[in-house]
């Protein structure tokens, strides 16, 4: 095709099909189509397409595989076309056959971490925790910096009580980021129960001190940290400087809640949940999401008192 025609080209007015024929007549490199069809593989797949998609997607693997003198990026090509398909298994719950096409993709690729992760995902949600950890190992051996699969890491380790070397995982993380809220929590914690003679008050107070843009679940863990210190005037003035910024951040107002019920200031409590119930637009599944996240680093008995006022109840 002549090259102003293939400039007129708009991948992101094309099917499926159409981008898929793109790359296999030789007229767009994969990695300039690979996020239209991918976003296209969803919109099919939400649409009740899901096995015309991966059929599509199968039959670019056979252009790729069938490809004379492949060089490394083709390989990598090919492997991203077999995520992608391993991917579509998972949104479609299909764990099985998505391990099988990750694993392909670690084949052809093998010095490429993201098949691991996913196969990771895959064996996780069969239960599978032994072959979940050695993929994320494998994963964190070609790429060490990715905290968060490091994260997950440790959390499949403390189900099978491998807890030493969950420690040792938080310990490198903290070598390489000392900033990471989340692993300096955890680490916190596994000290508090696995090691009570130690005092982390040194530490909690270091996690308090960071400085830097907290994410959302950041600015809970600081506020339960700020909490366990009994600093509850720095919580209000940490949340309410936050607040004031972003007034419709619903997790803002349960956490501000919260630590007006620590300091008893219950009217205050019932006038914040107000605003939190507002800002879920009174959808409890909204509230349910938002207790949910905040019961992860609060524990239950403090998600229990704030359902309390919000008159949320659980079927027994």
């Amino acid at each position: 095709m002549e090259k102003n025609k293939i400039e007129q080209i708009d991948p992101a007015s094309c099917s499926l099909s159409e981008l898929c024929g793109l790359v296999k007549n030789y007229m767009f490199p994969f990695e300039d189509v690979a996020e239209f069809i991918e976003d296209k593989i969803y919109s099919d797949s939400s649409n009740g397409e899901s096995i015309a998609a991966v059929d599509e997607l199968k039959l670019l693997t056979d252009f790729f595989e069938l490809m004379p003198d492949k060089n490394e990026e083709n390989c990598r090509d090919l492997a991203d076309v077999y995520i992608l398909i391993g991917e579509l298994y998972q949104y479609t719950l299909k764990f099985k056959e998505s391990i099988d096409w990750c694993k392909k993709a670690a084949i052809v690729s093998d010095r490429y971490a993201v098949p691991y992760h996913n196969l990771a995902v895959s064996y996780g949600e069969l239960g599978d925790k032994i072959n979940a950890i050695k993929c994320l190992e494998q994963e964190i051996a070609l790429e060490p910096g990715n905290y968060f699969s490091i994260l997950q890491l440790v959390d499949f380790y403390e189900q099978e009580n491998a807890f030493d070397k969950a420690e040792e995982c938080l310990k490198k993380i903290l070598e390489r980021n000392p900033d990471n809220v989340k692993a300096l929590h955890k680490l916190i914690l596994y000290y508090e129960s696995r090691n009570p003679e130690l005092d982390v008050e040194l530490m909690r107070r270091r996690l308090i001190a960071i400085k830097k843009d907290f994410n959302e679940i950041e600015i809970v863990i600081r506020t339960y940290h700020l909490c366990r210190e009994k600093r509850f005037d720095d919580a209000v003035a940490f949340l309410t400087g936050r607040i004031n910024a972003d007034p419709q951040a619903s997790m803002l107002q349960l956490l501000k809640a919260h630590v007006c019920g620590e300091m008893h200031q219950f009217s205050k409590k019932k006038k914040t949940l107000i605003e939190f119930k507002k800002n879920c637009m009174g959808k409890t599944r909204f509230m349910e999401n938002k207790l949910e996240e905040f019961g992860h680093v609060f524990g239950k008995k403090a998600v229990a008192s704030l359902e309390k006022i919000l008159m949320i109840t659980h079927p027994s």
